[in-house]
């Protein structure tokens, strides 16, 4: 199953959610277990990891260096199985960036047991531990925010939180020339400066500058039974992705799987 989920608001800027896989446990025809793909201002971030990810990602034509993270919720080999494939046609192919793998602890330990039968890689292998029990930031970078949501399933597993970074006010182009504001200025004005003129003119920054679209974010609900807590870490997303494997004719078994 191909599906891709855009973010109407703020267009410009690309948000932007490719949901590679979206089976179960159990295989189902023409439908690839979980695997997201999500793209942030032309940032790549992949979710869970089932069987085949490296076939999803030859299918889209993705160059293998633009996914430097990948984020594991929990260790049922549905969201898991396809890493060995992945990273192993990502050395087949030459990569060169590094590759850091967030997740729950055992799981270094599970894909370091397979390294030996796997083709030899060409890139730095990172792990970072995640306590699934602790909703906390668990990575960082210029563009994003992640943070770890705690669910309630069969074994420790956690969703995740993206949310954008505050991006700075936007220049008026028209004021720079209107009240003739050298270039070397424009990165404290965009920071919150007001600009004083030759002449001592104070000119305000809300004259200057406009307000930055608000940040978007997208939470990541994997397997989970009803879990009250998670409600109010989700709630204000713009977008949200969460588990809905039975209908309530199926609750026994859900109550088992958690």
């Amino acid at each position: 199953m191909e599906l891709t989920v855009r973010c109407a608001i703020f267009i410009s800027m690309r948000f932007e959610l490719q949901l590679l896989g979206t089976s179960g446990a159990v295989p189902a025809y023409n439908r690839f277990p979980t695997i997201q793909l999500l793209n942030i201002q032309e940032n790549l971030y992949m979710i869970d990891c089932g069987e085949g990810a490296q076939m999803r990602v030859v299918a889209y034509g993705l160059r293998w260096h633009k996914i430097q993270q990948l984020f594991i919720s929990h260790l049922h080999g549905d969201h898991i199985y396809g890493i060995p494939g992945l990273i192993s046609s990502m050395g087949l192919n030459r990569r060169k960036a590094p590759l850091t793998i967030y997740g729950p602890a055992g799981l270094q330990a599970m894909v370091h047991a397979m390294m030996p039968y796997l083709s030899k890689l060409s890139f730095e292998l990172n792990f970072e531990e995640v306590d699934p029990a602790v909703h906390r930031l668990v990575y960082e970078d210029r563009v994003v925010q992640v943070f770890s949501l705690p669910l309630d399933h069969s074994i420790p597993a956690c969703g995740y939180l993206f949310r954008e970074q505050e991006r700075p006010r936007s220049m008026i182009g028209s004021r720079i020339e209107e009240y003739g504001i050298p270039y070397a200025d424009i990165p404290a004005i965009k920071a919150g400066a007001d600009f004083t003129t030759e002449d001592g003119q104070v000119i305000p920054n809300a004259r200057l500058t406009e307000a930055p679209p608000r940040p978007r974010s997208y939470a990541y609900c994997s397997d989970t039974a009803y879990y009250e807590p998670l409600i109010s870490r989700v709630e204000k997303a713009d977008l949200l992705y969460h588990e809905a494997t039975f209908t309530r004719y199926h609750r026994a078994q859900a109550e088992e799987t958690r």
